[in-house]
């Protein structure tokens, strides 16, 4: 009669351990096998790129935690797909339209150092222009003076005379030459004007476009850029490689059983962070990850870990 009893209670506790690993299996399910599956053209990111992206996702939780979470395989169960919609096309947008931006800024720059060049030309020649006309004077004092000394002694020798004849000549070279690049400081100051109220349009212009810009897109936003759901992670949109990156650290947070964070400096707060150059798990993801995953020493964890290496 003991063998009956005995399958029974194999059963039940074969019964149980199937509830209880199907039950908890979604449970930081480590190592996790993933693979790229499905990365629609439309992305500028080639498949090679595409799984180098994920691996540095993978590694800012593996470095950190020192465990081995994911692993990379043709047939992992955790699938990353990359599904184009109109996300991605607000991405393509937004990116066309910060670029025009960057041009226009770039522009009112290369102006404005024009604009500071010519003041600067404007303000050495404008030196040597009024330096030249002190010069003028005083030889065309000088001149004068013996002129008329030499008018009230009754006129000039003849040779003396030629001497004052062409240094008068010589004086009215010089006046010419004065008025000329007082012409041309003239016409230097105008474009120097014309320049500057350029400028400032092409500034107002920049303005009320970062303004309408900001509006648009400058402000904290969700993580729509991709979601976890029954084994598959979706990207939908993404600006730049770090965007993306922190997109895929976050959702492979998820995949592994983690939820939302409070904190707001956190991969695993429910907002995107904004112009952050690398991904960086602080304090509040590792509290998360330690509360789903524990420190891997646990039993429920070596269990979970033996049972899925015998299943696979």
């Amino acid at each position: 009669m003991r063998f009956p009893y005995l399958v029974a209670l194999v059963t039940s506790i074969a019964v149980a351990g199937t509830f209880w690993y199907q039950s908890t299996a979604y449970i930081c399910p480590a190592p996790l096998t993933y693979k790229l599956g499905q990365l629609d053209s439309h992305f500028t990111i080639s498949r090679a790129e595409a799984i180098a992206k994920i691996a540095e996702a993978e590694r800012a939780w593996e470095e950190k935690t020192g465990r081995e979470l994911f692993q990379y395989e043709e047939n992992g169960k955790l699938v990353i797909d990359f599904v184009f919609d109109d996300r991605q096309a607000e991405s393509n947008l937004e990116g066309a339209e910060r670029n025009q931006l960057d041009a226009q800024f770039a522009e009112t720059e290369t102006l404005k150092k024009t604009i500071e060049d010519l003041q600067e030309n404007y303000k050495e020649t404008s030196e040597t222009y009024e330096n030249n006309v002190e010069a003028y004077e005083t030889a065309l004092a000088r001149h004068n003076e013996q002129v008329t000394r030499y008018n009230d002694q009754g006129g000039a020798p003849s040779d003396i005379h030629a001497d004052l004849e062409r240094e008068r000549q010589t004086l009215d070279d010089r006046l010419n030459k004065l008025n000329a690049d007082a012409d041309a400081l003239n016409k230097l100051a105008q474009n120097i004007n014309t320049l500057g109220q350029k400028s400032n349009e092409l500034i107002d212009a920049y303005n009320n476009q970062v303004g309408a810009y900001n509006e648009e897109y400058g402000f904290a936003k969700e993580f729509t850029q991709g979601d976890y759901q029954d084994k598959r992670i979706n990207i939908y949109k993404f600006s730049t490689n770090e965007e993306l990156i922190s997109v895929l650290t976050h959702e492979l947070g998820h995949a592994l059983g983690i939820e939302h964070v409070a904190d707001s400096s956190a991969v695993m707060y429910y907002l995107l962070k904004e112009g952050s150059s690398s991904v960086a798990l602080n304090d509040a993801d590792i509290e998360a990850f330690t509360a789903v995953c524990g420190t891997g020493g646990e039993w429920e964890f070596k269990l979970r870990q033996f049972i899925r290496n015998i299943l696979n």
